[in-house]
């Protein structure tokens, strides 16, 4: 549903921003290596879990449903290489959380709390390079490894999984030179919508 909604105006950023790029071409800005920090909200994790009117989960100690959740920022480190400024590709690593009550037949017997590392591979690819401004994409597929803990108020459960994730980023902007501000709308593990700091050396 939400990949349905954001292909169409993707598709038509994409065409103004090939569009925009011809006249810029002997105006582009380079950049090989590309650090960036940046801030997400809602990834694809927990926007299922804001879906969800009941959450249940089932651990050794029985059947529970997550009540009073509390969603962290999504915080990420990536680092980019490009070898002709347009493409890149690299890695991204962050880690998030949530935590809220454990609930059984509409009383809560306890809480609960889950941390979640991603480790992942991305390329991107540059549509618009100009001096203060590039428009960009791009995608990128790891691994998140996920740790619950779950208490009913006497004992305590542990569970650790290691799940495969995504993140679509279907448009992001970029304001400066040398070390810049951006903004980011997609899907994934980087949230909905993300913003942060970015260097290009």
């Amino acid at each position: 549903m939400i990949i349905k909604r954001l292909t169409k105006p993707a598709v038509a950023l994409t065409l103004a921003a090939v569009l925009l790029s011809f006249p810029a071409a002997g105006f582009a800005q380079e950049r090989k290596h590309d650090l960036s920090f940046q801030f997400g909200l809602v990834s694809v994790d927990q926007f299922a879990d804001i879906l969800k009117d009941v959450i249940v989960i089932v651990i050794t100690l029985g059947n529970f449903n997550k009540a009073d959740q509390k969603f962290s920022a999504v915080p990420f480190l990536t680092y980019h290489y490009s070898a002709n400024s347009r493409f890149g590709f690299g890695a991204a690593v962050g880690r998030y959380s949530s935590s809220g009550n454990l609930s059984q037949s509409g009383s809560v017997v306890g809480d609960f709390s889950e941390k979640n590392t991603i480790v992942a591979a991305e390329l991107d690819y540059h549509w618009v390079m100009r001096p203060g401004f590039q428009l960009y994409s791009g995608a990128g597929f790891g691994v998140r490894a996920h740790r619950g803990r779950y208490t009913d108020g006497v004992d305590t459960d542990t569970v650790n999984k290691l799940l495969p994730t995504f993140n679509l980023n279907a448009l992001g902007l970029r304001f400066g030179k040398k070390v810049g501000f951006f903004a980011e709308a997609g899907v994934g593990y980087k949230g909905l919508l993300s913003a942060g700091v970015n260097a290009q050396f």
